[in-house]
């Protein structure tokens, strides 16, 4: 049997995850119902929270890493070559990610849940706001992510309980963490593929710049849309 208490420090962050989303959430909740900018309100906190967990799993990840509580990841090798090739892995990624969703939405109906930074960019106040947003799905959100689950998550897991189980057990984890139906298929196969890329070679730093592309494409291209659609509406007017 493998030895699962080398997974303490790894459970013990996720269990503090969960606590850290009551909070944001009862937090959410003191929002009063009567205020006239509710609305506004409520989305901006819900981004505000979206900030916090990125941050959250970034200085998790930082910690469990640098106190050598997971196993240390190695850089890919050739490094040129996995770096460069992320480049249209990361491209590939989100047209797949896209193609999902449509099937998703098809399979499941649309959700009524819209991620915060998102809604953010397809209805973007002012541009400050939309670049908050888009720095945020393009480079937080990918950055703190992968640093947890393919830098700590699944290296601990591999280490623990071999390739397939580890690659199976960070999938599930990530779509509990992001349990909405119309999502599961792009989360479940996201998470593959970023494993698989981990373990055949590349590493959390492959797949880190690999989310980058991936983000950054989801948020310019929904700004463009969202910009596009504004001055459609402008010139309409």
């Amino acid at each position: 049997m493998p030895d699962s208490s080398t997974a303490l420090p790894l459970t013990w962050g996720l269990a503090a995850y969960f606590a850290l989303q009551i909070m944001l959430n009862l937090r959410l909740r003191l929002i009063p119902a009567a205020a006239p900018d509710r609305h506004e309100l409520l989305l901006r906190s819900a981004f505000a929270n979206s900030v916090i967990n990125s941050l959250f799993f970034l200085g998790l990840a930082c910690i469990l890493l640098l106190a050598a509580l997971v196993p240390q990841p190695a850089l890919p090798s050739p490094l040129w070559l996995w770096l460069l090739g992320s480049l249209p892995a990361g491209v590939m990624l989100w047209a797949l990610q896209v193609r999902l969703l449509g099937i998703g939405r098809r399979l499941f109906g649309k959700s009524s849940f819209v991620q915060p930074a998102d809604h953010l960019l397809r209805n973007p106040q002012d541009l400050g706001q939309l670049n908050r947003a888009a720095l945020y799905i393009s480079l937080l959100q990918p950055l703190g992510h992968e640093l947890f689950f393919r830098a700590c998550f699944l290296g601990l897991l591999q280490q623990v309980f071999g390739i397939w189980p580890a690659v199976l057990g960070t999938a599930i984890v990530e779509l509990l963490l992001r349990l909405n139906p119309p999502w599961a298929l792009s989360v479940l196969i996201s998470s593959g593929l970023l494993s698989g890329m981990s373990v055949a070679g590349g590493g959390p730093l492959a797949t880190i710049c690999t989310a980058l592309v991936c983000g950054f494409l989801h948020a310019y291209v929904g700004a463009w849309q969202a910009l596009r659609s504004t001055e459609k509406t402008d010139a309409g007017t």
